[in-house]
C-alpha cells in the first residue's frame, strides 16, 4: 500500500472519525475506496478520476459505499486545486450524477473564505494530501436522518478544530506533522512530547 493511500486512511480514522468531524464516517471506513493518482498531469489525473466516478455510479453501494481520490502529486496550489474541483463537479453532471453522487474537497492549505488564513477551523477540510470524496446523496439523506440537528455539524467541527488546536491535532496524529498540512504552508510545527 502507498504512503498516500496508508496516510489517507489513518486521517480518516484518527481525525475524521477519531475526532467525530463526520458522524457517517465510520459505518463505511471498512469498506471505503481509496485511489491514488500518481501522475503529476491533471489531464492524467482527471481522467482518471472521471474512472472512479463512473465505477462508484455503477457499482452496488453496499459494495462500493464512498471513495476518496487522492491526488499527491498534482494541485498543490489551492487556487489550482479549487478549479480542478469545479471542472469535476461539471464532469460529474455532466456525466448524468447529479443528484446520485455529490463531491466533497479537502486540501493540505485548505481555506474558508472570510475566516481568518490561520484559523484552525480550516483543518475541519485540510487533508495530508489534494483530494476529492465521492459521495452517495441517498447515503447522505439517509445518515442526516440520523443526526439530531444536522445543520450544526460545520459550526461544531469548526469549534473542535479550534479548542483542538494544532498541538492537540499532532497529538491525535502525529505523521501530519510531517505532512503538507504543516510544511507546504511553511508551519512546521515540532511533534508534541508524548
Amino acid at each position: 500500500m502507498s504512503t498516500a493511500k496508508l496516510l489517507t486512511r489513518e486521517w480518516v480514522k484518527q481525525l475524521v472519525i477519531g475526532e467525530g468531524l463526520c458522524p457517517f464516517a465510520a459505518p463505511v471506513f471498512d469498506s471505503l475506496r481509496i485511489d491514488v493518482c500518481d501522475s503529476s498531469d491533471p489531464e492524467q489525473a482527471t481522467l482518471q478520476f472521471m474512472e472512479l466516478l463512473r465505477e462508484v455510479a455503477e457499482a452496488d453501494a453496499a459494495q462500493l459505499p464512498t471513495a476518496l481520490f487522492v491526488v499527491p502529486s498534482c494541485f498543490d496550489d489551492f487556487d489550482l486545486y479549487w478549479n480542478w474541483l469545479l471542472i469535476c463537479d461539471n464532469l460529474l453532471a455532466q456525466m448524468g450524477y447529479e443528484g446520485v453522487l455529490q463531491l466533497a474537497s479537502f486540501h493540505p492549505h485548505y481555506l474558508f473564505e472570510g475566516e481568518d488564513e490561520d484559523d484552525m477551523s480550516h483543518f475541519t477540510n485540510r487533508s495530508p494530501y489534494p483530494m476529492l470524496h465521492i459521495i452517495r446523496e441517498a447515503d447522505i439523506e439517509q445518515a442526516l436522518a440520523s443526526v439530531s440537528r444536522p445543520e450544526r455539524i460545520p459550526e461544531r467541527n469548526r469549534q473542535h478544530m479550534r479548542r483542538l488546536g494544532k498541538e492537540g491535532l499532532l497529538q491525535c496524529m502525529p505523521a501530519l506533522a510531517q505532512s503538507r498540512l504543516f510544511q507546504d504552508a511553511g508551519d512546521i510545527t515540532e511533534q508534541p512530547e508524548s
